[in-house]
């Protein structure tokens, strides 16, 4: 009996032993998963986000560095999902390696709260809040609800459905073939007249009007059947 308990308390001391040597037969030393977690962490992507990391294998154990590897990702502007990152270390003996790790980010992001219309402009009643996982959703959902601002669908969405950005472009406050009134704008003088938009404007955007003397002019909308025209 004495032998048996003595057998299970050298177990006991030996487990935590025998999970830190599983932890190093990964691959990953706490060196290296340190500097993923800094780099992360400064990530302008990763700013304010609830993420988690899940992290992989890599092929070989990675070596110690005198100094914290350096760590790089190319070409992606954001840290999320399937991420292949370069850790280099500078010091002693220079070494790179590579690494890859899954970010999870979860976040809050824009429905529908009824079925919607194609053309349909935009307003707070027609939206809620929904809560998930942002990494596999894509990089267009509607975050913010100045996103939503003077825009309208472009296609019909139904009830609880992901708002996207290009499910959405900007009003339009003039249609082609509408009458609208023209402003030639010039140094010291403003001249009103009248003329026929050749396209659709939102606001803000450039639109060609031939105006009533049957020359045609460009110039920018303004608001709802307004133009006006900057004249050198």
């Amino acid at each position: 009996m004495k032998t048996l308990g003595l057998l299970r308390l050298l177990g006991a001391m030996l487990l935590p032993c025998l999970l830190s040597t599983s932890a190093l037969a990964a691959g990953w030393t706490s060196q290296a998963r340190d500097a993923v977690v800094r780099f992360l962490k400064a990530h302008p992507s990763l700013e304010g986000r609830d993420y988690s990391v899940q992290w992989t294998e890599p092929r070989n154990d990675l070596p110690m560095c005198e100094k914290q590897p350096r760590v790089s990702l190319q070409n992606r502007d954001r840290a999320w999902g399937k991420l292949f990152l370069t850790l280099n270390c500078e010091e002693g003996r220079p070494w790179v390696r590579p690494v890859s790790v899954y970010v999870m980010v979860k976040g809050r992001y824009l429905v529908a709260n009824q079925a919607l219309r194609k053309g349909q402009a935009l307003t707070v009643a027609d939206l809620q809040w929904a809560e998930g996982d942002l990494t596999k959703m894509g990089d267009t959902l509607l975050e913010d609800l100045e996103q939503t601002k003077n825009m309208e669908l472009v296609r019909p969405i139904q009830a609880q459905t992901p708002l996207r950005l290009n499910d959405l472009k900007p009003i339009a406050v003039i249609k082609s073939g509408d009458q609208v009134r023209v402003t030639l704008l010039g140094k010291g003088f403003a001249i009103d007249t009248s003329g026929q938009a050749m396209s659709a404007a939102a606001l803000g955007s450039s639109v060609k009007v031939r105006i009533s003397d049957g020359k045609i002019v460009q110039g920018t909308a303004v608001s709802q059947g307004a133009v006006e025209v900057l004249i050198d």
